[in-house]
């Protein structure tokens, strides 16, 4: 399947001005195509506000209160003194792609787009380009002069008000450090406007709840080496939330935390998915849908898929040709087509290495080959490094990989958000299709998009996953409640390598259910999906078990939420085909009955082949469950547990 691009621009949208251009106030509306979403600007006293709300005229509920607008550059701040000098490019916006990988194999979008021109007290000009979509609201700022002067972006003052009363969920952002920033902390769900308990702040995506009546997602979008990457500050005064760039201390102190680009400059788009229900933040595509179509014009070499993985298990199976040819041999057993190689592979005789890639050859399995990032911005000494950060070294190693039938690479440790670093990834993925390489992003920053400019990024981490079960030892009580958060957080602004479904335990055990791990491999989407288990784990489990996972895809033409809030239940649909998937997760330490409507399903009574938690949290039982057309699923979970289905 290629990735094509259509889009249609339709002049002449009506927009909403409130008062001519005076010294008082000016109000300018936006509205989706369907109304149903408005995003109001408000230039007063020289300074800009907005707010979006949802619902149609006369029955809106703010979902943002009144939040700032403005940016501070070295030469010039756009924060006060501002005067409006015109509207623009008043149009609307239809567009279809079809993904490679993700929630559905075809999008179809709808936007009202403005765009509002201002200038600062000396006449420098600012542009803010406003884009409202049937399921939210997005704007960036552009500085349009054509001087070619190099400039500093300072400061951002763009922020996000949450209404009084509001609920959230965000993850602290990690202090810079070996390891970190990589988006890997717990979520935490407090009352929005609390301190992050990290002074570095909070990371993007930030779910909030107001009052249980609408659900908004803040996050970014369409990021390019023109830019860093951007996370919220530490303090929400009244919820207000505040983006803040990159500390200075991130990724060893190299590179600019402050990002600079000659002009014209266009910087990402700052995303507000909106919603009633949180299906629609669980559904939305808004994260792509913002960003650049494809740059790649033949994807027929882009394989989304399922791959083995040897280091959860084993530490040092990475350099054992024993264990690697044992793994692949469990992906052809199960037809998945991927085994993954990680890190210190390059350690092994090459001869091994030539037999190893003859063995999976032979066997019909693509290998998958892991790298250190790092060049002088990590001091991880995991093998191979030095090899990414320099665009000729890396790309001897990408013609290298393509000639030996690599499938793709795993690239890991980043620790930065700067600017530079957001290029190297851009720059890694440009070179990588030039080789016809797949890309796997570790120790990551958060997708912002790529995966439509890029359909041959696969996956990014950016997830406290399955990983932790080796490392922290509060893993474990949290990861039932983690995992229903993540559904509606980080795994809605694109595939997250979680590395799921693990049965066996590793230094910090299970409580999690079978049950809820074999759920996984549905509820949570990536283009490549790493089971990370061994092979002993998986052929011990019931042999209902290992075909379904043995049938799961990695790609899906459909994706519903059929019941769930984040904290307390997940139950999500996804077609492939004609067939659907279907998978529960509960977050909660108590019993709880689901029931939940199969309509969203089709018209049609289903016939569903389950798989259930069992006698204990360790065992899995098989059943068989017919619907009436339009008729519900009720279904007992244990504490932490969870459940599959399938409808044929």
């Amino acid at each position: 399947m290629s990735t094509n691009s259509a889009s249609t621009v339709i002049a002449a949208l009506c927009i909403c001005v409130a008062a001519p251009f005076t010294a008082a106030a000016q109000t300018w509306t936006v509205q989706s195509p369907n109304s149903q979403v408005a995003y109001e600007l408000r230039l007063d006293g020289g300074t800009l506000s907005y707010r979006v709300a949802l619902g149609a005229s006369g029955d809106r509920l703010q979902v943002l209160d009144w939040s700032p607008l403005g940016i501070v550059r070295d030469d010039q701040a756009f924060v006060s003194g501002l005067t409006f000098t015109k509207k623009t490019s008043v149009s609307r916006i239809e567009e279809s792609f079809t993904p490679q990988h993700g929630k559905r194999s075809a999008v179809q979008y709808r936007a009202s787009e403005v765009v509002f021109s201002f200038a600062a007290a000396n006449r420098a000009p600012l542009d803010l380009v406003v884009r409202v979509t049937d399921d939210g609201a997005a704007f960036r700022y552009v500085f349009p002069d054509t001087n070619a002067a190099v400039r500093t972006v300072r400061e951002e003052r763009t922020g996000f008000v949450v209404p009084a009363g509001a609920s959230g969920w965000i993850a602290p952002r990690s202090i810079p450090g070996q390891y970190t920033p990589a988006y890997e902390e717990l979520y935490v769900s407090d009352p929005a406007g609390k301190t992050s308990p990290i002074a570095a702040g909070w990371d993007l995506p930030a779910l909030f709840s107001v009052g249980g009546r609408a659900w908004i997602l803040v996050t970014e979008s369409d990021l390019t080496e023109h830019y860093a990457a951007s996370h919220l500050a530490a303090d929400a005064p009244g919820g207000r939330y505040v983006l803040r760039l990159p500390d200075q201390a991130e990724g060893q102190n190299v590179g600019a935390a402050e990002p600079s680009s000659s002009l014209p400059w266009t910087l990402p788009w700052r995303v507000v998915i909106a919603s009633r229900t949180p299906a629609g933040i669980f559904e939305s595509t808004l994260v792509d849908e913002l960003a650049s179509p494809s740059v790649i014009a033949d994807t027929t070499w882009v394989a989304p898929g399922r791959a083995a993985w040897s280091w959860w298990s084993d530490d040092n199976s990475p350099k054992d040709e024993a264990a690697l040819n044992r793994f692949t041999d469990f992906s052809a057993e199960m037809g998945w087509e991927y085994s993954l190689i990680d890190a210190n592979w390059n350690l092994m005789d090459p001869a091994a290495l030539d037999r190893i890639r003859a063995h999976a050859r032979e066997k019909h399995v693509g290998l998958l080959l892991w790298y250190n990032s790092g060049g002088p911005h990590n001091v991880v000494t995991e093998q191979p490094r030095d090899r990414m950060h320099l665009r000729e070294v890396r790309r001897k190693e990408f013609a290298m990989l393509r000639d030996w039938g690599i499938k793709g690479v795993k690239i890991d440790f980043w620790q930065s958000d700067k600017q530079d670093r957001i290029a190297q990834y851009l720059d890694t993925l440009r070179d990588a299709a030039d080789y016809h390489l797949m890309v796997d992003f570790h120790g990551c920053t958060l997708p912002r998009g790529w995966e439509r400019t890029f359909p041959h990024l696969m996956s990014m981490e950016a997830v406290q996953g399955a990983e932790q079960y080796k490392f922290n030892p509060r893993y474990p009580a949290a990861a039932a409640w983690h995992n229903t958060v993540l559904a509606f957080t980080r795994n809605v602004v694109g595939s997250m390598d979680y590395t799921p479904v693990t049965f066996s335990d590793s230094r910090n055990p299970h409580l999690t259910t079978f049950g809820h791990e074999l759920a996984l491999s549905v509820v949570f989407e990536s283009g490549l999906q790493h089971y990370a288990d061994s092979v002993e784990a998986y052929r011990a489990l019931p042999a209902d078990a290992i075909a379904f996972l043995k049938a799961v895809p990695a790609a899906w033409d459909e994706s519903k939420l059929l019941a769930g809030e984040p904290g307390k239940l997940v139950v999500v649909a996804r077609r492939k085909g004609q067939d659907w998937y279907i998978a529960g997760i509960s977050g909660t330490d108590t019993p709880q009955t689901l029931t939940v409507s199969l309509a969203p399903l089709g018209a049609s009574a289903h016939s569903l082949a389950m798989i259930v938690d069992g006698s204990g949290p360790r065992a899995l039982t098989s059943a068989t469950k017919t619907v009436a057309a339009g008729g519900t699923l009720t279904l007992d979970l244990q504490p932490r547990g969870g459940f599959v289905a399938t409808v044929k």
